[in-house]
């Protein structure tokens, strides 16, 4: 069987499992599945397994593979298709099962006026602001850190030192490269590493008996494991949060140049994409 019999069998095979979870969504999502293998060869070249998983997966978590909301893509791990959740994703998460009301990130710079009081979770920040682009690339960085309101209206802060953020950096493949997000959205990029840390003890907050956030977790468990300093087996759990992790970041799939030009899809759009898929070859 080819690299397109078998990516597309493994989508049509996804489409009765998807409709039992989420039937309303199933041909939509698995139009913008067949889009996105259609751009990726290198998807087209995963597992048939992997790929129903990944498929399925969508449904449990009731995210969107809709590319102009940049939630969620399907990636190539190996051989292996994985969801992989984009920060804004873990954003919508975390507001749509009311963990948080709201969550942002700001970058700390070397000339501004910063303080963090661990002990109290207070962080005194007053920002400075370049005139100019070139000015703000030349500035140094001390780290990141993202505020969340929980449904309490307390606040709960999360705080990065740079070095951290490029260990980060450095794990991820081609993050070097001039075309890597890590290069061309470099604020982006740092904002995102904070927020998926943050994310790991913000989602403990919602009801854990909640379907969709079980499988949330298990599947960003299992696609960013955390791992121990000493000798590098995975944890098993989610919750723990303060344990120093070495975290891959995704960021070819964060910002792709093939959907950089839309700004929305239409209904005929879908139909049309879901149809491709189960058209004679």
């Amino acid at each position: 069987m080819s690299n397109i019999e078998s990516w597309k069998s493994a989508i049509k095979d996804s489409y009765t499992k998807f409709e039992l979870i989420n039937p309303a969504r199933a041909k939509t999502e698995l139009g913008f599945a067949n889009q996105l293998f259609q751009s990726n060869p290198q998807l087209q070249k995963c597992t048939t397994e992997s790929i129903v998983n990944a498929v399925v997966n969508v449904a449990r978590t009731s995210i969107t593979l809709n590319p102009v909301m940049r939630l969620a893509y399907l990636v190539p791990r190996g051989d292996k298709c994985v969801l992989d959740f984009s920060y804004m994703g873990m954003v919508a998460m975390l507001k749509d099962n009311n963990c948080i009301k709201t969550i942002d990130a700001k970058i700390v710079y070397e000339d501004e006026d910063f303080d963090y009081d661990m002990s109290s979770s207070i962080i005194h920040h007053k920002p400075n602001y370049a005139k100019s682009e070139i000015e703000h690339n030349q500035r140094v960085i001390l780290g990141c850190y993202s505020r969340a309101v929980l449904p309490t209206n307390d606040v709960v802060y999360e705080f990065m030192p740079m070095w951290e953020i490029d260990k980060i950096k450095q794990s991820s493949t081609n993050s070097n490269s001039k075309y890597s997000a890590w290069t061309t959205w470099r604020d982006e990029m740092i904002k995102k590493s904070v927020i998926k840390r943050h994310f790991k003890m913000l989602i403990s907050l919602g009801n854990i008996n909640n379907e969709k956030i079980s499988a949330f977790m298990q599947i960003e468990n299992e696609n960013n494991p955390l791992k121990n300093n000493f000798n590098n087996n995975p944890k098993p759990n989610l919750k723990n949060s303060f344990i120093e992790e070495t975290e891959i970041i995704e960021e070819e799939n964060e910002f792709p140049e093939h959907y950089d030009n839309k700004d929305e899809i239409s209904q005929d759009d879908e139909r049309e994409m879901f149809n491709d898929l189960f058209r004679e070859s």
